[in-house]
């Protein structure tokens, strides 16, 4: 056994109640600097604070260079009577039909809500059912000239109530030219079951439907699920056969890369974008039934941070990749 002396014992003593008193005159700050702690995160609702540090940086669809559009600080306008109105300066503009209202902020994204026969769809509409709610670039139609090149990035989030649709396809992001009568000249699908691709219930497909002679469908493998958020970022070069260019990334994945015509040959320009929701069968009773068959009453889904890259060939960054200006990962 070890044995302490005197001195040992008091120096000891002595020691301790020097500490003691030293922090007694010390706060927490002082002995771990605000800088070292790990600070408890805000509690948010739903996504929102992914998106706190968030400023708008718009522009409008003619407007080259980056564009950035976040939805905390962006009023959406009160109309009625017509589908929609434009918003930000004429930056974007929100389509809904065959209500208003199906449109709107909430935990600082951008919510989509469509609902057959909720709100009762207005005299103003030649439908008898809600099937679109969508924001588009703006001013519209922007004609974008041949070799026009823009990327586009966000992320997009199905509600936590979301059904797949086996009977129904319904599309959640487009562009297009604005002829009327013709499908957009680019989508992002939500296929339904034996439908053309994989035919794979629910499965994002890319569609190209400014293909000469037929549509093309490409199954990306992705199946969204009820409560899941997808980070999206598009490439897309406004060219014929020889020049068209359309890229596309689910999750940090490279689900599409093609050389092909992205506009019509009827109408060579490049379109405007839009995102939301899209079920135009269900502008009529059938396809409003199919889905009610399924237990299938509504589609919501909700838009995060939106960016935009539009470059001219003439531009100095033209050609470079963008992904990294744009990607929401």
């Amino acid at each position: 056994m070890r044995y302490f002396s005197f001195s040992q014992v008091f120096y000891t003593v002595i020691g301790c109640f020097t500490v003691i008193i030293f922090m007694g005159y010390l706060s927490v700050d002082d002995l771990f600097p605000s800088s070292t702690l790990s600070k408890i995160p805000e509690k948010r609702d739903g996504q929102s604070n992914r998106y706190q540090d968030c400023i708008s940086k718009g522009g409008s669809a003619k407007q080259t260079g980056l564009k950035e559009w976040c939805w905390q600080d962006v009023d959406l306008p009160t109309y009625s009577g017509k589908k929609g109105a434009t918003l930000i300066q004429n930056q974007l503009s929100i389509n809904s039909e065959c209500s208003e209202g199906q449109i709107t902020v909430q935990d600082k994204m951008l919510k989509f809500r469509v609902e057959p026969t909720n709100p009762q769809p207005r005299d103003w509409c030649s439908n008898e059912y809600n099937f679109r709610a969508e924001l588009s670039t703006s001013p519209w139609p922007v004609n974008h000239e041949k070799g026009t090149e823009e990327w586009f990035g966000w992320t997009y989030t199905f509600g936590d109530d979301y059904i797949v649709d086996s009977k129904i396809p319904w599309l959640f992001f487009q562009v297009h030219e604005g002829t009327v009568g013709l499908p957009p000249l680019v989508a992002l699908w939500c296929m339904n079951e034996n439908g053309p691709g994989s035919g794979k219930v629910g499965e994002i497909h890319v569609v190209n439907n400014a293909e000469r002679y037929k549509n093309k469908y490409f199954p990306t493998g992705v199946t969204p699920v009820a409560g899941q958020t997808i980070s999206v970022v598009v490439h897309i070069v406004y060219g014929d056969a020889f020049n068209g260019l359309l890229q596309v990334w689910i999750n940090g994945n490279m689900v599409h890369d093609r050389k092909a015509r992205t506009v019509r040959a009827s109408n060579e320009v490049g379109g405007n974008a839009k995102w939301g929701i899209y079920k135009w069968r269900w502008s009529k009773e059938n396809g409003v039934r199919q889905s009610a068959q399924q237990n299938i009453h509504h589609l919501e889904t909700y838009l995060g941070p939106l960016k935009i890259v539009t470059r001219k060939a003439n531009d100095l960054e033209y050609g470079k990749s963008a992904y990294s200006l744009v990607s929401p990962e």
